[in-house]
């Protein structure tokens, strides 16, 4: 397909190992719209057919153009393929995922229409993208709504409210607000919220559709879905990252990113727990026992500020004073769920 006036989008995927994917997360981009200009696949020192795939799809379409580097972690691969985008408008997507038809010339359009710096719509979730079917050919409008920055921390921040929209893959941005990005070599955890951070650092209107733009898979071998390992300490590095950003900012996005910061440690010492592994445990033992003194230290804030649910606060309770029970507590639970799943999908 040849470039026209109107193709003004970039579209950035970062892929590690994702050759069972790759050509149907492009497909999905080709359908997202008229005005896809480029999509750039970053190949973040993948070891399967990644690159070889990625390849013979630029042959056929030269809006598709293939970075390889060496493995960096996702957040790199995402500033590589922001400093090689050429059109005004960039859009990301996940290789497990796809975006809905029509969705990126509806968010571009909105920013338009709008003079907005981002827009961002719904999404919808499921385990087989192969037969799932959208319910309409196009995203509609539906609901629109304008905001400001600062209606938008709170749910950035997941600050007294359990919307989180920090997600990079749902929004189409302007090209220019990505400017003098932080480095962070090697993260791959909780890299669209430094990056959606510093952006909106920067934007001044944010328009908002509740129409479905993104499909995103629930995949159980994910990131962010698996165990547990060195990758979860990326987010240690991320809201230090943020907290620096956010103090030279207002006190009050400096408080919010400071206690993401503190809820950390309580995430990451939760994490362990449900991982159940006594060989996690001893190579991490280190680490676990600064996060307990860092909940040590901040659980009063962390239950003060009524930020997070009822469920989670009793948690951190639990955590603070009474470790041990509450640990055993917290496998138990898990392995009795898993054992009922396990009936379930027997005798159903």
């Amino acid at each position: 397909m040849k470039r026209t006036d109107q193709q003004d989008i970039s579209v950035i995927l970062p892929v590690y190992n994702g050759d069972s994917t790759l050509e149907a997360c492009v497909q999905s981009v080709m359908a997202a719209g008229e005005r896809i200009a480029e999509i750039i696949i970053v190949d973040d020192g993948s070891v399967d057919e990644t690159a070889a795939i990625a390849g013979r799809l630029s042959e056929r379409d030269k809006r598709i153009r293939l970075i390889c580097t060496e493995n960096h972690g996702s957040y790199t691969a995402r500033l590589t393929g922001i400093r090689a985008a050429a059109f005004p408008y960039i859009a990301f997507i996940d290789v497990d995922d796809r975006f809905l038809p029509g969705a990126l010339d509806l968010l571009a359009g909105l920013m338009e229409k709008y003079g907005a710096d981002t827009a961002f719509g719904g999404y919808l979730e499921t385990e087989t993208p192969e037969t799932w079917k959208p319910a309409a050919p196009h995203p509609r409008e539906e609901k629109i709504q304008v905001r400001t920055p600062e209606e938008m921390w709170p749910r950035i921040m997941k600050w007294r409210t359990q919307e989180f929209v920090c997600y990079l893959w749902n929004k189409v941005y302007s090209r220019d607000l990505f400017s003098g990005l932080l480095e962070a070599e090697g993260l791959c955890q909780g890299d669209d919220v430094l990056l959606t951070c510093q952006y909106f650092l920067k934007a001044r209107k944010i328009v908002e559709t509740t129409a479905p733009v993104y499909l995103y898979v629930r995949k159980p071998g994910s990131l962010t879905r698996t165990g547990f390992g060195d990758h979860d300490l990326d987010l240690l590095v991320v809201w230090d990252q943020v907290t620096g950003l956010m103090k030279e900012k207002s006190r009050k996005l400096y408080y919010m990113a400071s206690f993401n910061r503190w809820r950390t440690d309580f995430t990451l010492i939760c994490r362990l727990i449900l991982a159940d592994s006594r060989e996690l445990d001893r190579k991490y033992a280190g680490e676990l026992e600064k996060w307990r003194k860092g909940l040590k230290a901040h659980w009063r804030r962390l239950i003060n500020a009524h930020a997070m649910p009822l469920n989670r606060e009793m948690l951190v309770l639990g955590l603070r004073f009474a470790y041990i029970p509450t640990r055993t507590a917290m496998r138990l639970g898990k392995r009795m769920i898993k054992g009922c799943r396990k009936l379930y999908r027997r005798f159903r």
